[in-house]
């Protein structure tokens, strides 16, 4: 416990570090309206889910089921925007392994990442996560650029009903003509049972923190409902998820109080 201790206080003075010295990026990255945008966007902790893991590998089990996930999203209802995304959960060896990619945009401009990440188990409680990705951004009339990170993450967990999870997305970018900002996501979970309880802190370049807190609740092992809320961006949050034994469908609405509304919808299929 000791060693985990140490290395969780190395880790936040590597984040505090990097945030003190970070410039204004360029780079804009859409936040996605996948399952995860229930519950305020939250994405270094809570259920498993494919926009989550994406983020957080660390997140992963070692016996988690393979599956493959797709989702579209209407990003502020009434523009010509468009998101989707297709990820999908596998082992290499005894490690499981996501990968997916995300688009964003329309006519104009457009922006899509291809990610992957990997799992390792420390103890049973304790895991950390690698990932890499690689960013295209494309500007009509203006020549479109591509780059590429590292990411790293972690999970810890304190006890049955007490989690906590980290992600420092874009931690080193292998090149600069495109740069992408820095991110760093700090979350905690608390699971009651019936109820699970998260709440994040965000922290993006030039960007004050945001804190995120969100409530999920399931209903008879199938549903579940989750509410949120993001206090910097001020965005409300509502979802619903339906699990079936091979498929599980949800939607998500995101209410921002100057633009129009977001709607998403996915379909994750579990492979045997």
């Amino acid at each position: 416990m000791l060693r985990i201790r140490k290395m969780l206080f190395v880790w936040h003075c590597v984040s505090i570090g990097l945030f003190a010295t970070s410039s204004i990026f360029a780079a804009f990255e859409y936040q996605t309206g996948g399952w995860s945008a229930a519950s305020a966007n939250i994405r270094v902790i809570g259920y498993q889910h494919l926009d989550r893991l994406l983020v957080n590998p660390a997140l992963m089990e070692a016996d988690i089921q393979s599956q493959v996930g797709l989702q579209y999203h209407k990003p502020f209802m009434g523009l010509d925007l468009q998101s989707g995304s297709l990820g999908a959960v596998y082992k290499v060896g005894n490690l499981p392994v996501v990968s997916g990619i995300q688009y964003f945009g329309d006519d104009v401009y457009s922006e899509s990442s291809l990610r992957s990440g990997i799992a390792w188990p420390i103890d049973s409680t304790f895991r950390m996560g690698l990932g890499i990705s690689g960013h295209h951004l494309s500007v009509s009339g203006f020549d479109s650029r591509t780059t590429l990170t590292v990411s790293a993450s972690l999970f810890l967990q304190l006890a049955d009903d007490i989690k906590l999870g980290s992600a420092l997305e874009h931690l080193v970018q292998l090149n600069r003509s495109l740069p992408v900002p820095q991110r760093f996501h700090f979350g905690a979970e608390y699971d009651s049972g019936p109820v699970v309880l998260m709440f994040a802190i965000e922290k993006e370049a030039a960007i004050p923190i945001e804190f995120c807190t969100a409530l999920v609740t399931s209903y008879s092992r199938k549903w579940q409902i989750a509410v949120g809320y993001r206090d910097l961006s001020q965005t409300t949050s509502l979802g619903w998820r339906l699990m079936l034994k091979n498929y599980r469908v949800h939607y998500t609405w995101i209410l921002h109080p100057d633009l129009p509304d977001s709607h998403g919808f996915g379909l994750e299929l579990l492979l045997p």
